[in-house]
Order: structure tokens, then C-alpha cells, then sequence
């Protein structure tokens, strides 16, 4: 799967943009836990976070 980390930065103010930060990283959370190779990548650079 292939995602946006979007929670890394500032916390949004609107409720809606909170609320659609909020689910994708629970999202992002029940996949990685599934999964059994989890890698980040940052600037072009792997950060295996999992497997």
C-alpha cells in the first residue's frame, strides 16, 4: 500500500481536514499492523519500520 504521512506536521484547525488526518492515520495504523514488511520512506531514503 502506498499512503500519504500526513501526520507529521502542524494540527489542523478545521474539523474536517482534522477529521480526514485523524482516520487516514488510523487507517495507516490497522494496514501496518497486517502487514508483515512496513517501509517509510523519507526524502527518497527507506526507514523500515517493520519485517
Amino acid at each position: 500500500m502506498v499512503s500519504n504521512e500526513i501526520g507529521l506536521g502542524v494540527v489542523p484547525m478545521g474539523s474536517v481536514t482534522r477529521l480526514y488526518v485523524d482516520e487516514l492515520g488510523r487507517l495507516n495504523q490497522r494496514v501496518a499492523a497486517a502487514s508483515t514488511h512496513v517501509t517509510m520512506m523519507v526524502a527518497g531514503l527507506p526507514l523500515v519500520l517493520k519485517g
